[in-house]
Protein backbone atom coordinates (compact mmCIF):
# COMPACT_ATOMS: atom_id res chain seq x y z
CA UNK A 1 0.00 0.00 0.00
CA UNK A 2 0.97 3.61 -0.60
CA UNK A 3 3.06 5.36 2.25
CA UNK A 4 0.46 7.90 2.19
CA UNK A 5 -3.22 6.40 1.72
CA UNK A 6 -5.81 9.23 0.44
CA UNK A 7 -8.14 8.56 3.49
CA UNK A 8 -5.05 10.01 5.77
CA UNK A 9 -4.98 13.08 4.07
CA UNK A 10 -9.25 13.88 3.35
CA UNK A 11 -9.36 17.17 0.71
CA UNK A 12 -10.63 19.18 3.21
CA UNK A 13 -7.22 18.63 5.18
CA UNK A 14 -4.33 18.51 2.42
CA UNK A 15 -4.69 22.46 2.80
CA UNK A 16 -3.78 22.37 6.71
CA UNK A 17 -1.51 20.16 5.41
CA UNK A 18 0.68 21.74 3.25
CA UNK A 19 0.91 25.18 5.29
CA UNK A 20 2.16 23.13 8.39
CA UNK A 21 4.42 21.44 6.53
CA UNK A 22 5.88 24.78 4.60
CA UNK A 23 6.04 26.41 7.42
CA UNK A 24 8.01 23.77 8.99
CA UNK A 25 10.33 23.34 6.77
CA UNK A 26 10.59 26.97 5.68
CA UNK A 27 11.79 28.02 9.19
CA UNK A 28 13.78 25.28 9.58
CA UNK A 29 15.86 26.40 6.55
CA UNK A 30 15.94 29.92 7.86
CA UNK A 31 16.74 28.81 11.23
CA UNK A 32 19.83 27.13 9.55
CA UNK A 33 21.11 30.16 8.09
CA UNK A 34 21.68 31.32 12.18
CA UNK A 35 25.02 29.47 12.46
CA UNK A 36 27.55 32.20 11.88
CA UNK A 37 29.40 32.18 9.12
CA UNK A 38 32.61 34.08 10.05
CA UNK A 39 32.82 37.10 7.59
CA UNK A 40 33.66 40.42 8.57
CA UNK A 41 35.91 43.45 7.11
CA UNK A 42 37.29 46.09 8.82
CA UNK A 43 33.87 48.54 7.93
CA UNK A 44 30.94 47.51 7.07
CA UNK A 45 30.40 49.27 2.99
CA UNK A 46 26.95 48.53 0.78
CA UNK A 47 29.83 47.38 -1.92
CA UNK A 48 31.11 44.86 0.52
CA UNK A 49 30.03 41.04 -0.54
CA UNK A 50 30.62 40.57 3.25
CA UNK A 51 27.63 43.18 4.06
CA UNK A 52 25.20 41.20 1.85
CA UNK A 53 26.15 38.05 3.43
CA UNK A 54 25.78 39.38 6.84
CA UNK A 55 22.03 40.46 5.88
CA UNK A 56 21.14 36.87 4.56
CA UNK A 57 18.49 36.12 7.35
CA UNK A 58 16.61 39.19 6.74
CA UNK A 59 16.55 38.44 3.02
CA UNK A 60 15.90 34.74 2.91
CA UNK A 61 12.72 35.61 5.57
CA UNK A 62 11.45 38.12 2.72
CA UNK A 63 11.27 35.34 0.59
CA UNK A 64 10.90 31.82 2.44
CA UNK A 65 8.35 33.86 5.06
CA UNK A 66 6.86 36.61 2.66
CA UNK A 67 7.37 35.82 -1.13
CA UNK A 68 6.75 31.97 -1.36
CA UNK A 69 3.97 31.75 0.78
CA UNK A 70 2.53 34.53 -1.11
CA UNK A 71 3.05 32.48 -4.02
CA UNK A 72 1.42 29.65 -2.61
CA UNK A 73 -2.09 31.58 -1.48
CA UNK A 74 -2.33 33.34 -5.32
CA UNK A 75 -1.37 30.29 -7.38
CA UNK A 76 -1.76 27.36 -5.46
CA UNK A 77 -4.77 28.10 -3.50
CA UNK A 78 -6.22 30.88 -5.95
CA UNK A 79 -7.25 32.84 -3.06
CA UNK A 80 -6.71 36.42 -2.43
CA UNK A 81 -4.26 37.82 -0.85
CA UNK A 82 -6.43 40.64 0.97
CA UNK A 83 -8.32 37.79 2.65
CA UNK A 84 -4.76 36.86 4.47
CA UNK A 85 -4.46 40.49 5.60
CA UNK A 86 -2.35 42.21 2.83
CA UNK A 87 -4.62 45.21 3.45
CA UNK A 88 -5.64 47.99 5.45
CA UNK A 89 -8.46 46.36 7.28
CA UNK A 90 -10.22 48.12 10.10
CA UNK A 91 -8.40 51.16 9.42
CA UNK A 92 -9.21 53.50 12.45
CA UNK A 93 -8.33 50.47 14.73
CA UNK A 94 -5.08 49.62 12.80
CA UNK A 95 -3.68 53.18 13.10
CA UNK A 96 -5.29 53.69 17.06
CA UNK A 97 -3.76 50.30 18.08
CA UNK A 98 -0.46 51.19 16.19
CA UNK A 99 -0.17 55.15 17.86
CA UNK A 100 -1.44 53.02 21.06
CA UNK A 101 1.44 50.52 20.82
CA UNK A 102 4.16 52.21 19.26
CA UNK A 103 5.87 54.13 22.62
CA UNK A 104 5.51 50.89 24.95
CA UNK A 105 6.95 49.18 21.88
CA UNK A 106 9.64 51.67 21.24
CA UNK A 107 10.39 52.13 25.45
CA UNK A 108 10.81 48.11 25.27
CA UNK A 109 13.26 47.99 22.32
CA UNK A 110 15.82 51.25 23.84
CA UNK A 111 15.59 49.28 27.20
CA UNK A 112 16.45 45.99 25.45
CA UNK A 113 19.09 47.33 23.77
CA UNK A 114 21.06 48.04 27.09
CA UNK A 115 20.74 44.68 27.75
CA UNK A 116 24.29 42.50 27.47
CA UNK A 117 23.16 39.35 26.63
CA UNK A 118 21.46 40.96 23.41
CA UNK A 119 24.71 41.76 22.36
CA UNK A 120 25.53 38.41 21.20
CA UNK A 121 22.05 37.63 19.16
CA UNK A 122 21.73 41.35 17.07
CA UNK A 123 22.18 42.91 14.86
CA UNK A 124 21.71 39.54 12.86
CA UNK A 125 24.27 40.61 10.62
CA UNK A 126 27.62 39.32 12.00
CA UNK A 127 29.15 42.36 10.50
CA UNK A 128 27.34 45.12 12.12
CA UNK A 129 27.02 43.17 15.36
CA UNK A 130 30.85 43.15 15.23
CA UNK A 131 31.27 46.62 14.24
CA UNK A 132 28.71 48.12 16.94
CA UNK A 133 28.93 49.04 20.21
CA UNK A 134 30.69 47.92 22.77
CA UNK A 135 33.38 47.48 19.76
CA UNK A 136 32.95 51.08 18.38
CA UNK A 137 30.57 52.98 16.23
CA UNK A 138 31.89 52.45 13.15
CA UNK A 139 28.79 52.41 10.86
CA UNK A 140 27.86 54.83 8.65
CA UNK A 141 23.89 56.11 8.81
CA UNK A 142 23.95 54.98 4.92
CA UNK A 143 24.39 51.44 6.12
CA UNK A 144 21.81 51.47 8.76
CA UNK A 145 19.66 52.96 6.23
CA UNK A 146 19.78 49.93 4.51
CA UNK A 147 19.94 47.15 7.14
CA UNK A 148 16.55 49.30 8.59
CA UNK A 149 15.22 48.42 5.02
CA UNK A 150 16.21 45.40 4.49
CA UNK A 151 14.54 44.65 7.87
CA UNK A 152 11.07 45.99 6.76
CA UNK A 153 11.36 42.84 4.09
CA UNK A 154 12.08 40.79 6.76
CA UNK A 155 9.16 41.85 9.30
CA UNK A 156 6.55 41.67 6.49
CA UNK A 157 7.52 37.89 5.59
CA UNK A 158 7.56 37.35 9.36
CA UNK A 159 4.30 38.27 9.99
CA UNK A 160 3.16 37.04 6.76
CA UNK A 161 4.28 33.46 7.54
CA UNK A 162 2.83 33.15 11.04
CA UNK A 163 0.14 35.53 11.04
CA UNK A 164 -1.40 35.42 7.81
CA UNK A 165 -0.14 32.44 5.91
CA UNK A 166 -0.58 30.09 9.12
CA UNK A 167 -3.27 31.69 11.26
CA UNK A 168 -5.24 32.21 8.28
CA UNK A 169 -4.69 29.21 6.59
CA UNK A 170 -5.52 26.90 9.43
CA UNK A 171 -8.21 29.22 11.40
CA UNK A 172 -11.30 28.05 8.82
CA UNK A 173 -10.68 24.51 10.07
CA UNK A 174 -9.22 24.65 13.82
CA UNK A 175 -10.80 28.40 14.55
CA UNK A 176 -9.45 31.67 15.58
CA UNK A 177 -8.11 30.88 18.87
CA UNK A 178 -6.64 27.55 18.16
CA UNK A 179 -5.06 29.03 15.01
CA UNK A 180 -3.44 31.96 16.98
CA UNK A 181 -2.17 29.43 19.58
CA UNK A 182 -0.51 27.35 17.11
CA UNK A 183 1.57 30.25 15.10
CA UNK A 184 2.20 31.78 18.21
CA UNK A 185 4.02 28.18 19.24
CA UNK A 186 6.12 27.88 15.94
CA UNK A 187 7.12 31.62 16.17
CA UNK A 188 7.99 31.32 19.90
CA UNK A 189 10.44 28.42 18.79
CA UNK A 190 12.02 30.04 16.10
CA UNK A 191 13.54 32.94 19.34
CA UNK A 192 15.32 29.44 21.06
CA UNK A 193 18.76 30.22 21.23
CA UNK A 194 17.74 33.92 22.57
CA UNK A 195 17.66 35.47 25.81
CA UNK A 196 15.18 33.84 28.02
CA UNK A 197 13.13 37.82 28.45
CA UNK A 198 12.55 37.57 24.59
CA UNK A 199 11.90 33.82 23.98
CA UNK A 200 8.80 34.72 27.03
CA UNK A 201 7.83 38.07 25.03
CA UNK A 202 7.69 36.44 22.26
CA UNK A 203 4.66 34.20 23.73
CA UNK A 204 2.91 37.45 24.29
CA UNK A 205 3.94 39.18 21.03
CA UNK A 206 2.35 36.18 18.93
CA UNK A 207 -0.85 36.29 20.86
CA UNK A 208 -1.39 39.92 20.60
CA UNK A 209 -0.65 40.18 17.12
CA UNK A 210 -2.45 37.38 16.37
CA UNK A 211 -5.73 38.81 17.84
CA UNK A 212 -4.99 41.99 16.54
CA UNK A 213 -4.85 40.61 13.13
CA UNK A 214 -8.23 39.17 13.68
CA UNK A 215 -9.49 42.18 14.92
CA UNK A 216 -8.07 44.74 12.08
CA UNK A 217 -8.50 42.25 9.23
CA UNK A 218 -4.81 43.05 8.33
CA UNK A 219 -1.16 42.16 9.31
CA UNK A 220 0.04 46.16 9.19
CA UNK A 221 -0.30 47.10 12.65
CA UNK A 222 1.75 43.93 14.21
CA UNK A 223 4.11 44.24 11.53
CA UNK A 224 4.78 47.85 12.17
CA UNK A 225 5.12 47.65 15.77
CA UNK A 226 7.83 44.70 14.89
CA UNK A 227 9.40 46.20 12.61
CA UNK A 228 9.49 49.35 15.17
CA UNK A 229 10.83 47.09 17.96
CA UNK A 230 13.55 45.48 15.58
CA UNK A 231 15.07 48.96 13.80
CA UNK A 232 15.18 50.49 17.46
CA UNK A 233 16.75 47.83 19.37
CA UNK A 234 19.10 47.34 16.50
CA UNK A 235 19.98 51.07 16.50
CA UNK A 236 20.47 51.28 20.01
CA UNK A 237 22.73 48.42 20.28
CA UNK A 238 25.01 49.78 17.35
CA UNK A 239 25.12 53.38 18.18
CA UNK A 240 23.35 53.60 22.00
Amino acid sequence: SPFLHESMIPPDQRKPVLILLYVTLAASLWKCLAIPIGVTVETPALNSPAFWIGEQRLIAAFILFGFIPMFIVKFGFREKLSDYGLRFGTLKFTVRSFLIMAPAVAVLAVWTGHQAEFFDVYPFSEQLRSHGKPAGTEISSEIFAVHAVLYLGYYFGWEFLFRAFLQHGLSSRTGIAVAVLVQTLASTMLHYGHPPTEIFASVFAGIVWGFLAVRTRSILSGMAQHALLGILLDGTLIYG
